[in-house]
């Protein structure tokens, strides 16, 4: 087998395995791939060049991937994400079960029926109204005007 087909099957393999098995979360078999592409890309150009030689493109070249890439992507996935609920926040929701300051009440929201309760200083509401998420905790909805 000539280097550069074998530094592609390799390239194509560990970022195969960066994708579906570790999902962008430790990045070495993205490196190490993308080395091994290089590698086979230099010994596709330079057919004279030995396997030491290659070896040694792909040594250097996933070296330098990682120090260019890693604070990029280190950067990239510690970005923080959207917070569980703040997606919630302003959406209406029909109410289905009368919620008032001494009883909770039931609404649909996204498909589902939810335990809600009224936020603070909210008035009740009748079921068949519909209202808007103020608050979200846990698995309970907390609803105003």
């Amino acid at each position: 087998m000539e280097p550069a087909l074998f530094f592609l099957l390799l390239g194509l393999a560990f970022i195969g395995i960066e994708l579906l098995i570790m999902q962008f979360s430790v990045f070495w078999f993205l490196f190490f791939g993308l080395g091994a592409l290089i590698s086979s890309t230099v010994s596709w150009l330079m057919p004279d060049l030995s396997w030491t030689a290659s070896s040694a493109v792909f040594l250097i070249a996933s070296i330098v991937v990682s120090v260019i890439l890693y604070p990029l992507l280190k950067k990239w996935q510690d970005k923080p994400g959207a917070i569980a609920g703040n997606d919630a926040i302003g959406q209406s929701v029909k109410v289905i079960e009368a919620i008032t300051t001494e009883q909770p009440g039931k609404v649909n929201w996204s498909g589902t029926d939810w335990a809600a309760e009224l936020a603070d200083g909210e008035s009740p509401f009748e079921a068949g109204t519909t209202a808007k998420i103020q608050k979200l905790e846990g698995i309970r909805l907390f609803v105003g005007r």
